[in-house]
């Protein structure tokens, strides 16, 4: 069957169901999965598979599935999950892999599939695309399904999960953070007010961060955090080395330069002692004995790390991302440009970051300044550009 494959994404495989992404595409790519991890019935194997609540969910899943059992592959289903417990029955129950079926943060329309090999190692879409081209040009696996299929075999890794989590913690103590979670659970958000009003997510990582490292420890942090964070961890003796955006780019820098947490500034927090992934509840934990430790409050624990103004991430439309590329790198001629990940754009008393989303069909761009006027007068002079391409 042909697949759309604008699908195949840099962090997973994600669009629109039924028109992108279904359960003939799903079926198709649990034996590309099973092809790329180079599992068939000669070799044996285990893959981990959950989904998310999406109405989609279950029947995509049961898709992906079957495409597995078919290539000869056993399945240990963990059901309607989180994805963070998905990483962790990958290397609990030492498998050969794992997909979680969810869109993360997308609106219900979409869905998708996240992807990773033993040990929970990422796994980009952009991979799994290379091995649908093999396939369409050597034939991987076969056209007829495998003569022995895979077992399929039920499995809760929730108890599992959480009590690795809260191991010798009083798991009551979490309740006194006003906290909530994405759809699948990899994101943690923080609330500061009653009027649900978030707290940064690179402020809340580093509290975690300056709550378990010590003096030679290695942090890493995406390019749009605050300058806060590398400036504090630095006069502490921690060494905080920035990265691309998203989970697959920061589990593979945690791993190649030994870090032993990360964070976004979306909310996603990494910590080696989970295998590189993602714990948002691990994190909760922290906090909480942090504070209790501290004897403060999330206020004045944020504020070493609020020295900057910063708009967080705004999303925003484009129809030419080029164009308006150029125009910024010739409006900013005398700044210091990187092109790491997106364009970021510096100078003394400012800076910001513009790139194009890889979950979304949308601009995401950040600023930071050094005074409330500034950032105000810049995100004003950024947005007049922007709404002109």
């Amino acid at each position: 069957m042909k697949i759309d494959e604008s699908i195949f994404k840099e962090y997973d495989v994600r669009g629109l169901y039924p028109k992108e992404i279904n359960e003939k595409t799903a079926y198709e790519i649990g034996r590309m999965f099973c092809a790329f991890l180079k599992l068939n019935q000669s070799t044996g194997g285990k893959i981990v598979i959950g989904h998310d609540n999406r109405t989609s969910s279950p029947k995509l899943s049961r898709a992906f599935i079957s495409g597995i059992i078919d290539s000869g592959i056993n399945v240990i289903d963990i059901g309607n999950t989180k994805t963070p417990m998905l990483y962790f029955a990958i290397y609990h129950l030492k498998a050969n892999g794992g997909a979680m079926i969810t869109a993360s943060h997308n609106m219900k329309k979409y869905n998708g599939i996240k992807f990773a090999r033993a040990n929970a190692e990422p796994i980009s879409g952009l991979e799994i695309k290379q091995t649908l081209g093999k396939i369409k040009t050597l034939g991987v696996f076969p056209s007829t399904p495998s003569v022995k299929k895979g077992i399929i075999k039920k499995y809760n890794i929730e108890e599992n999960y959480f009590k690795k989590v809260f191991h010798g913690f009083d798991r009551k103590k979490i309740k006194k953070i006003k906290s909530f979670f994405d759809p699948d659970a990899d994101r943690l958000m923080i609330v500061k007010d009653k009027k649900r009003d978030v707290i940064r997510g690179d402020i809340i990582g580093g509290i975690i961060a300056d709550a378990i490292t010590k003096k030679g420890d290695k942090i890493i942090y995406d390019i749009r955090c605050s300058h806060a964070i590398p400036e504090y961890f630095k006069n502490k003796g921690i060494i905080a080395i920035p990265s691309k955006v998203g989970h697959f780019n920061i589990k593979k820098l945690m791993r190649e330069k030994k870090a032993i947490f990360s964070m976004e500034i979306s909310g996603h927090y990494y910590f080696k002692n989970f295998n590189y992934c993602e714990s948002p509840h691990f994190g909760l934990r922290i906090l909480a004995e942090h504070m209790e430790k501290t004897g403060k409050n999330l206020k004045e624990l944020s504020k070493k790390f609020t020295k900057y103004h910063h708009t967080g991430i705004i999303d925003l439309k484009i129809k030419n991302f080029q164009k308006l590329m150029r125009e910024l790198k010739e409006k900013y001629k005398n700044s210091s440009q990187n092109f790491t990940d997106g364009l970021t754009i510096e100078y003394s008393n400012w800076w910001f970051n513009i790139k194009e989303s890889h979950t979304e069909p949308l601009l995401r761009l950040a600023v930071e300044t050094n005074s409330e006027k500034l950032l105000e007068e810049k995100l004003n002079e950024l947005k007049k550009i922007i709404k002109r391409n």
